[in-house]
Parts: structure tokens; sequence; C-alpha cells
């Protein structure tokens, strides 16, 4: 079995290279040792470099750096995964600062760089508030950790160093108690990834240095059980985490050493308050994607765009406007809407989802202050009142994509309009016809005024359920902390159907929307719409939807590493 020496470097991509170039020197304390291609190179020490930010257009793990011994190393290891059914792969970025390199897929598709000959640069480091000592480690989220563990262990020699059973490994390949981690969950990417300092004196300055310079810690400072180590982490502007660590735990005694399985709480990753990670930090993002207060481009950080096999869930007018530091309100403006079909499609003219799916558990709220504009609708082809929210709307809404559960809030000029729907969903044993679609749509006794700011809230709960018998679902629209409409049922199938399965996962919508066809009223019936047969569903209305102070929160939940 041949052996890593040591992970050398990572390699990321980010959206703006020079900005992250600058939080690395001057936050974390790196220095810039090369630019390549508009990439750049940075170190801590001697070695030429501990990070390399590439130019993408999202974040994400360009390569992770392990570095063997020497070329004889690199060739033992080449033949050992070519005998594992690894195949090597060829690269054309550029990357000075090490000897030879080869280039191989771990199973999650991650690219990893072998190479041997990290290169020194003799130039001394410039004095800096805050440096750190080395490269520490990655954190990697896996879907499948057996199957990581399987390659990292058995293919390429790490050791296990401690455990959560069935939820984190940490591997070691020197005496360093873990230079990668793996964390099961149902995402591919870095959690984390960090850099050693020399003692607490210096995590104490890092810490005064990060307020000064408005940094958030997002968690700690603290001590970890596996491990040992003392740490806090910290964003980045590209939205990914980094530690900062010290006090690592070091494992000499190879042949006597025995792994810990620790319990699945806490307390195992913060030994000194027990507290939980963050949600957003545990899904692997720097920030919170609900908090624009700093200015968010919200589209691809934490938020996308859903597409529908051709269909685009933005019309071609619509202009979306970022939230900025000044200003930390999400705007989508739509002139008149352009995008239109002949099927239920057409009552989506913009949306944004969440990227995250929140579990249901005990119950969930979401809520945002939101205020929407509407034109075009005075007059209309239907003589409705203009201000129907049907004709057009401004919306924040939940979905669960597993049962087809929607729930939304509908808000034109003057009137409020709650909506809860389920939607027919195909499983894989194929449709009994038991589910029967239905929507419940209410015009709420509340007028606003057109373009005001008012909190909007959803509160979801499954209710209490008992062996064989559901519990009640209910669910509460708020306005400005008042409740204004609220509905209870029961999610009942009558044999031979299959149970229905209570909503698990919510996703988050911020949606301009038109509700003008036939809906279906759950029993084999239907509400009849404004236009069912969809002639007149664009008319020269439009939208301008502005959302802000996003909050979801989940009821009752203290969630670790699960």
């Amino acid at each position: 079995m041949y052996k890593i020496k040591r992970i050398s470097h990572v390699g990321l991509t980010v959206p703006d290279v020079e900005a992250n170039v600058d939080f690395y020197e001057n936050i974390v304390g790196l220095e810039i040792s090369a630019r390549v291609d508009g990439a750049a190179f940075l170190r801590c020490n001697e070695d030429h470099h501990c990070l390399a930010l590439y130019p993408g257009e999202t974040r994400g793990l360009h390569h992770l750096g392990l570095e063997v011994h020497d070329q004889e190393a690199l060739q033992v290891a080449h033949k050992e995964l070519l005998k594992s059914g690894v195949t090597p792969e060829t690269h054309e970025y550029v990357e000075p600062g090490h000897g030879e390199a080869r280039f191989y897929r771990d199973p999650d598709g991650h690219l990893i760089e072998l190479s041997y000959g990290m290169e020194t640069v003799s130039a001394p480091l410039k004095p800096r508030e805050i440096r750190p000592l080395q490269y520490g480690h990655i954190t990697i989220m896996t879907i499948d950790l057996a199957r990581a563990l399987e390659f990292y262990v058995g293919v390429l020699g790490f050791r296990i160093s401690d455990t959560v059973d069935g939820a984190v490994a940490w591997l070691r390949c020197n005496q360093e108690h873990h230079g990668v981690a793996f964390l099961s969950s149902n995402l591919n990417k870095v959690n984390h990834y960090a850099y050693d300092l020399t003692g607490w004196e210096d995590m104490k300055r890092l810490c005064d240095h990060l307020w000064r310079n408005n940094v958030p810690i997002i968690y700690g400072p603290s001590r970890h059980g596996p491990g040992n180590n003392l740490f806090i982490y910290i964003p980045d502007p590209a939205g990914n985490i980094v530690e900062m660590t010290t006090e690592l735990a070091q494992i000499w005694d190879e042949e006597s050493y025995q792994y810990l399985n620790w319990d699945n709480s806490p307390g195992t990753v913060d030994i000194w308050r027990g507290l939980s990670q963050p949600d957003y930090m545990l899904a692997g993002d720097g920030r919170d994607p609900n908090d624009w207060s700093a200015g968010s481009a919200v589209i691809g950080q934490g938020w996308y765009v859903p597409e529908f096999e051709e269909f685009v869930a933005m019309d071609p007018d619509a202009k979306v406007i970022a939230p900025t530091a000044m200003s930390p309100e999400l705007c989508i403006e739509i002139p008149q809407f352009t995008l239109g079909f002949d099927n239920p499609l057409d009552h989506v003219k913009a949306m944004v989802s969440s990227e995250r799916r929140y579990p249901t558990g005990r119950g969930l709220s979401v809520a945002a202050d939101i205020a929407v504009e509407v034109n075009g609708t005075d007059p209309n082809p239907f003589g409705a009142d203009p201000d129907d929210p049907r004709l057009a709307s401004g919306s924040i809404g939940l979905i669960d994509d597993s049962t087809g559960v929607v729930i939304n809030f509908e808000i034109s000029n003057g009137r409020v309009l709650a909506l809860r729907e389920v939607f027919r969903v195909t499983t894989p044993a194929g449709d009994t016809g038991a589910i029967l679609p239905m929507a419940d749509p209410t015009h709420l006794d509340l007028e606003i005024d057109p373009g005001s700011w008012h909190r909007y809230e959803i509160r979801y709960s499954p209710g209490d359920d008992n062996w064989l018998r559901p519990g009640p679902d209910s669910v509460q629209w708020l306005v400005d902390n008042q409740i204004v409409h609220e509905v209870n049922w029961v999610a009942t199938v009558d044999p031979p159907g299959s149970p229905i399965i209570k909503p698990a996962r919510f996703r988050v919508n911020l949606s301009i929307f038109t509700l003008l066809d036939d809906l279906p009223d759950g029993r084999g019936g239907t509400l009849d719409g404004l236009d069912p047969d969809y002639e007149n569903t664009t008319f020269g209305q439009g939208v301008t939807a502005r959302w802000r102070n996003v909050e979801v929160l989940e009821f009752g939940q203290q969630r670790h590493l699960e």
C-alpha cells in the first residue's frame, strides 16, 4: 500500500477571484505566490501554495491536492489506482509550484490531483495581522459515505481516526488527526476546509481581527471532540466555509491507536457549549442564503430559477434586481407578461426557489416582507375586480414535490389570496387514481394599499400521527402577525390506494403568478376560473414584486449531523 504524504492544497472555483484574493490576504493572512490565466495561488509559509483560486461561474471544488513523497511514489500510486479500476484523466489547467501531477476522480466525481515536490518560495512573507501555520484539512459532503470510505481508505490508504456512526468519518494520511473528513448528506460538495493556527493566542487575535473587519463568526469559538481541536468558522466572499483551527490531535502510534465512534449530538462537535451548527452551515453554505443584509446575488446563492423541460420560470421581459447592502431586497419587475402557455405552467410568470428543501419535522414557518404593485388589470377581458390576485400577483409559498402539496400567499394591489393545493404526483408504482388533485383558493377579507409593505407568514404543522391514523395537518396564513386564514385537514386514502405520505420537505418559492384557469376541487369536480381555455392569460398586465427579510423557521428541531 502506497502512502499519501499530506493534503498539500485545495483548488476552488469562485465567481470573483479578486474579491477572494483580497479576503484571503487581508483577513486570513495568505499571500500571492503566482498568477496564471486568471487563477491566483496563495501561500501561508514557504510552500508555493496552499490555496488555488480559479475563475468560475459558481463556487465549488476545482480539485483536491494530495502530495506523495516522490516520483517513484507517484508511479506506484498510479499503478495501484489502475488495479482498482480508477483511470487517470487529462486536464489542461495550469498549476505552477510542484512537480509532475496526475488526475483522477473519486466516487463522488471530485477531481483528485496527485503530485510530488511542492516548491518552496525563499522570499519572506509580508507582515500580517494573522497568518496560518499551514493548510489543515477539508470536509466533504457525500451521498454515499461507505463508498467514499472504500475509496479513500481502501484505495488511497487513508486511516480512520474517528467516526460518528453512519454520519461522519475523519481520516488521516499522516500523524495529523485528519486531513479529510466525510459528512453523510444528500449533496456532493465541500462543506468546509481549514487552516491551522499556531495556538490559542492566535485564535484570540484572529477573533479581534474579524470583529474589526466586520467578518462574522458563524460557529465557535469552541473545541471539537474528534480531533480535540479549537475552532471558529467564517465565510469567504464566495460563500465557502473556512475553519480556522489549532491544537489538532496528533496520532504517532499507528499500531495501538483505536478510533472512537462518537455520539451524534451537538456535544460531539462543540464540547464546550453543546450547540448545533447553523442549518446553512450543515448544507455547506458560508452565509444564510436568506440573509441579504450585506447584498446577495440570490440566484445562484441558495436560490435558483426552476426549469421544466423547455420551460424556464422567468418571463423573458423580467428584470431581476438583486439585493445590495444599501437596499437588501429582491425585486422582480415585469412591465407586461409575455410568457404564456396553454397548460398549468402558465400560472408561473417568474419563480425563484430555494435550493434547500426544509424538513417539515414538527412544523415549519416561512415569512417575508412583501410589497406588490400590479398594472394593466383595469380593465381586463373578464370584467373581474382589477385587484383580484388571480389576474396577477406577487407570492411567497411552499411546495413539496414528493406529495404535490402547495401552500401560497398571493398578493395584488389591494387584495390577498390564500391557496392550498395538491397536484397529482405519479409514483414509481404508477397513478392509482386514489389521490385527486385539489385547490382551495380563498380571497381574504383584507384590504392593502398598492405597493405597501406587509409581513406575510405561512405556518404549516403536520399534526400528531398515531399508528395507522394520521393526525390533522394545518396551515395558518398570517399578515402582520395576525392570523387571517386557517385550514385543517386529514390526509387519508381509502383502500386499496396507498396511504398519502405527508409533506416531508418544502422548498420556498418567491413568485409572480396568474391563476386564471379552472381548478380541481379534490372531489372530481372543478372550481370555475376566469380563463379556463387559456385564451387571454396575457392581456397587458404586469407586476413589480419585492421581497425582504425572508425567514424560514423549523419548530422544535435541534438537528446536528443527520
